[in-house]
């Protein structure tokens, strides 16, 4: 399997936990930790349900992984996300030294984030340019899909 194909299979995990989540009446964003081409974490969020402002897919991917093999050092690995992450995971994929971040969808796809409190698109647009080419955008077939759920479900998160 190619570099490219891997990456696709790997989306549209990533995308399949995000609508799950929906289908359990929770946000639509899903996310894995990939090292070695294997898949070593996954994560949905939660936040509103744990009442926890840190239940991020990609923070619960992390988390996850770090648990599973024992360490809080992840160097290399690939974070996959349903959706573009945010300034928080963004830094928690930072602190694992994950060597990329890939996803499959722009946060302009989340239903309501123009609703978005500025100084946090500003955070996250600044780490985003700090990143460089570390965080890429992969457009994926069906990558809005768990937004069009969360919507057809009346956003019951």
């Amino acid at each position: 399997m190619s570099q490219e194909q891997a990456r696709a299979q790997f989306l549209r995990q990533a995308i399949r936990l995000a609508v799950d989540n929906v289908e359990l009446g929770r946000a639509p964003f899903g996310a894995l930790v990939i090292l070695d081409d294997q898949v070593v974490g996954t994560g949905v969020n939660t936040e509103a349900q744990d009442h926890d402002p840190t239940a991020h897919a990609e923070v619960a991917a992390i988390r996850d992984a770090c648990r599973r093999l024992g360490t809080l050092d992840l160097t290399g690995a690939v974070v996959v996300s349903s959706c573009e992450p945010c300034a928080l995971c963004q830094v928690a994929c930072a602190l694992i030294q994950a060597g990329g971040v890939i996803y499959a969808a722009p946060r302009e796809f989340v239903p309501g984030s123009g609703k978005a409190r500025p100084y946090l698109v500003r955070m996250q647009d600044t780490l985003r340019a700090m990143a460089g080419d570390s965080i890429q955008y992969v457009p994926i077939p069906g990558a809005d899909e768990p937004f069009k759920r969360y919507l057809e479900t009346g956003g019951r998160s």
